[in-house]
């Protein structure tokens, strides 16, 4: 299976992106699926199907990716969305504002567990970002549509062992500074984003990378920096790239 995908991967690397974006409605509320919770030390934690165009975003939220990515690039979307939603046991986020680069750490070791995609991070964290170093000038992407779905919890369905986790308008959440989470959950935050520069409360994932915006439907891969090139005219173009 894995040498059939390698096989359409390189020699079909790009799977055209026309009309608009479809999801996996089979998920959405009132088709009859109801979704699991998990059992975490952090409370009660949506579990996303299993399938590659579904991503937990959060404590009772699903991210629909459009299914015209292929699935590699859609499982490596869910992944980077999962990392930013989820939260995990003594893992914080970390942003590295100088670098517009953003990590998963663990607070007892010190320990980088993930690395965000640079592309995704620059959307994800634009405002943190741009507050810690204005030169940066990264755009920042509007609030999600119909692709992000809240769901009730009902308090009748067990929950179950959390298993995949290993120990626009702009963010309201962005105008409050932090040192815990629970000083931005105070605020209505989802999370306390450290920085280099200066930490930030962050709202759940609010943005469309989930949505083919080109031609293709691939995962957002940068290209090199030209000669000479600022920062913000470099991060300008790879968002005209990926989703302009």
């Amino acid at each position: 299976m894995f040498l059939a995908l390698l096989f359409m991967m390189l020699f079909h690397p790009f799977r055209p992106c026309e009309g608009s974006p479809v999801y996996q409605k089979e998920y959405y509320p009132g088709s009859g699926y109801v979704p699991q919770f998990a059992d975490t030390p952090l409370g009660p934690l949506i579990v996303a199907p299993d399938t590659p165009y579904v991503a937990a975003a959060g404590r009772n939220r699903l991210y629909f990716i459009d299914t015209r990515f292929d699935t590699a690039s859609a499982q490596h979307i869910k992944l980077q969305i999962e990392m930013l939603s989820v939260p995990g046991e003594n893992l914080y986020l970390y942003v590295d504002d100088l670098n517009a680069t953003a990590e998963v750490r663990n607070r007892a070791t010190g320990e980088t567990v993930f690395h965000f995609d640079p592309a995704y991070a620059r959307v994800f964290f634009a405002d943190i970002m741009n507050r810690g170093n204005p030169t940066l000038q990264l755009p920042e992407h509007g609030p999600a549509g119909d692709w992000v779905v809240t769901y009730p919890r009902d308090d009748s369905k067990p929950l179950v062992p959390l298993a995949h986790r290993a120990d626009g308008a702009r963010d309201p959440c962005d105008e409050h500074s932090c040192d815990t989470d629970a000083e931005c959950k105070k605020k209505g935050c989802a999370r306390c984003v450290e920085a280099r520069i200066e930490n930030g409360c962050k709202e759940q994932i609010q943005n469309s990378v989930g949505k083919c915006h080109k031609a293709h439907c691939t995962k957002a891969v940068d290209t090199p920096r030209n000669d000479g090139e600022t920062d913000a005219s470099y991060y300008q173009r790879m968002d005209t790239l990926h989703w302009g």
